[in-house]
């Protein structure tokens, strides 16, 4: 290490640019000859005085967050790496190996139970109970790996692996990129310890991700993350063995491809009808869905599928895709298949995100077909889970293979209409679940013996039908091509029955926007608005009376009209509830994300328990937003 650099950072500490945090990692990184590879890109940030870059950096570790580990590539501790991936592989290996000292949590611990009674946090207590569930299985100790179409996907995936055999972890690794419901079915199949899935979902081309799955097939929720990453920061030296050596030692063995058959035939077993008359457009947007969704289709004799061209190719830069973001929740995602469907006279477009988990479809209109904005075509993912629960419970309930004790699953974020389809069918539902969809998977887990799980869904276009995977799964969107098949035997379409559903079960409009506050100031920002909204909630949104705030994080929810304040059974995390109504089905929800620097609004306007029609109902919504952000703009 040069000392210019060090007297540059030395300078940046004293005068208070730099954190001596951030500075002495800088430097630690510079004298470790583990870090060599990095040297060069640290000290041209060094040298351009890109100290902001440096303390996003350098100043804090990786933690898991919503959806695993995950951050922008690059050097640091607080970048995704060789370095940063290799000591997540390395707390994973101390972890499965019952090295830690376990998954339970310093200190008293909120109680996870829901209205139910149930507890809602992970199963097991400590490594003896995530070793004791996996003992009988066929792969013993054994962790899957697998990886996705983005940049550096298969040099982490195989860094993870070789720092696992390293530490005596078998590992079973595909031989190639799968998709993460792929990685959370061959878990299960394959009696395995855990998985590792490298992938950073729908975010921009220059991040990757680390999520880690436990041997039911879901990630890892509190406290097991938690404890995972303890065992990260504790891990010490990472061991290594060369990814060849590895093979040769048997430690790290491919995945036989049979895996994949099974994966795919559960897959085609989602099906609830034989209607294929369908003309569809399909694009993985340069991720692998090849692998998953179109597999499905071929197996289930859909012939009329028409694909993206310039999509269908993996490629981890996404150059077809606004800004690099291959996010079905975009419209602007759709761009190029809605161009195909027009050309095509296709009757749906269905996309799926990087690792294929998120699906969406965009719909013609009924007098413009598809010449018309993205925006005007593309379903948003509260509309699509609604459809897919009606047409699975409908169809299940016609064949008389609905089961007596049904489970429905939603997040907390999630509109209540697919929750009241679920009940008028007598589903258990549990619709309070925090944001993501690991959640969904912990719930099938904890359900209680006679229970079937029969559909999960989350507003991120996460949808699950089937608990041989316990994760979400873009292959569930092949029923929306069977829906449609369906309904065209009586000339309807899709946006016909979303209709006849705002019609039996009341009308619903849901908005959504993330503000970006990146950097420690924009952490700093988005804890500041939470705390002032706890110290004094808005009285009234979108010209409507606050009726009450619950705050998840304590468990406490507070009467605005009355100042009486009680417990609310629930899971405890950062979100704030602000309802308009009695029901709660109109409401404002406030969350910090767990994935990127970003505050998050959610609104959900109903006729149920406002009245009015579909339009002053959308424009509720839309008021209800602005106020919000404008109030939390201001604080």
């Amino acid at each position: 290490m040069s000392e210019q650099a060090v007297q540059k950072i030395n300078t940046w500490i004293g005068d208070g640019t730099l954190s001596r945090t951030a500075g002495e990692a800088i430097m630690q990184w510079l004298d470790d000859p583990a870090c060599a590879a990095f040297a060069g890109a640290i000290l041209t940030l060094i040298d351009a005085g890109n100290t902001g870059e440096l303390e996003e950096a350098f100043g804090t570790s990786i933690a898991f967050g919503t959806g695993g580990m995950r951050s922008p590539m690059g050097p640091g501790p607080n970048r995704f790496n060789t370095i940063t991936v290799g000591r997540a592989a390395q707390g994973l290996a101390r972890y499965v190996s019952g090295m830690g000292d376990g998954d339970e949590p310093a200190g008293d611990e909120p109680s996870g139970e829901g209205p139910d009674g149930r507890d809602r946090r992970a199963g097991g207590s400590g490594p003896d109970g995530w070793h004791n569930r996996c003992s009988g299985g066929r792969a013993g100790a054994s962790v899957v790996v697998a990886w996705d179409t983005r940049h550096n996907s298969e040099t982490f995936a195989k860094e993870t692996a070789r720092v696992l055999a390293a530490n005596g972890i078998p590992v079973l690794i595909f031989d190639g990129y799968r998709s993460t419901p792929a990685l959370s079915f061959a878990v299960r199949e394959l009696g395995a310890a855990a998985g590792v899935v490298i992938s950073a979902s729908h975010n921009p081309p220059g991040d990757n991700g680390f999520k880690v799955y436990g041997p039911d097939g879901g990630q890892v929720v509190a406290p097991r993350d938690e404890a995972i990453t303890r065992e990260m920061h504790r891990a010490g030296e990472i061991r290594r063995i060369p990814f060849d050596e590895g093979v040769e030692r048997g430690l790290i063995r491919m995945i036989d491809p049979q895996v994949d058959a099974r994966y795919v035939a559960v897959l085609a077993d989602l099906s609830l009808d034989d209607a294929r008359d369908v003309r569809l457009v399909y694009t993985p947007l340069h991720g692998v869905g090849m692998t998953s969704v179109v597999k499905a289709l071929v197996q289930l004799g859909y012939r009329d599928v028409h694909f993206v061209d310039e999509q269908s190719a993996p490629d981890g830069a996404f150059p077809t895709l606004e800004g690099g973001i291959a996010n079905p929740e975009k419209p602007a995602a759709f761009q190029l298949g809605i161009q195909k469907a027009a050309e095509t006279e296709a009757n749906l477009v269905l996309a799926s995100d990087p690792d294929a988990d998120r699906i969406g479809c965009a719909l013609p209109l009924p007098d413009r077909g598809w010449e018309a904005a993205p925006e005007d075509l593309v379903l948003n993912g509260h509309q699509i889970g609604a459809l897919l629960c009606h047409y699975i419970l409908s169809r299940k309930q016609a064949a008389g293979t609905l089961p007596s004790r049904g489970l429905f699953c939603k997040t907390a974020v999630t509109s209540d209409l697919a929750a009241l389809i679920a009940r008028s069918c007598g589903l258990e539902v549990v619709d309070d679940l925090p944001v993501g969809f690991k959640h969904v998977g912990a719930e099938i887990e904890r359900m209680p013996e006679g229970t079937t799980f029969v559909f999960g869904t989350e507003e991120s276009h996460g949808y699950l039908a089937d608990a041989r995977i316990r994760d979400k799964e873009a292959a569930t969107g092949i029923l929306l091509a069977e829906y449609t098949a369906w309904l065209k035997r009586d000339n309807r379409t899709l946006r016909d029955e979303l209709d006849d559903i705002y019609r039996a079960y009341g009308y619903f409009r849901e908005v959504q926007r993330s503000v970006a506050l990146p950097g420690a100031e924009g952490a700093r920002r988005i804890e500041g608005i939470m705390a002032a909204l706890r110290a004094s909630p808005p009285e009234r949104i979108g010209g409507r009376a606050v009726c009450r705030m619950i705050d998840r994080l304590s468990g406490q929810a507070r009467d605005l009209r009355t100042g009486t304040t009680g417990p609310v059974a629930s899971e405890r995390v950062n979100i704030l509830v602000f309802t308009l109504s009695e029901a709660g089905h109109t409401r404002v929800i406030v969350r910090p994300s767990g994935t990127e620097p970003t505050i998050k609004y959610y609104v959900s306007a109903s006729s149920v328990d406002m009245g009015g029609t579909r339009i002053s109902i959308d424009n509720l919504a839309a008021s209800m937003l602005t106020d919000m952000i404008d109030l939390c703009e201001g604080m």
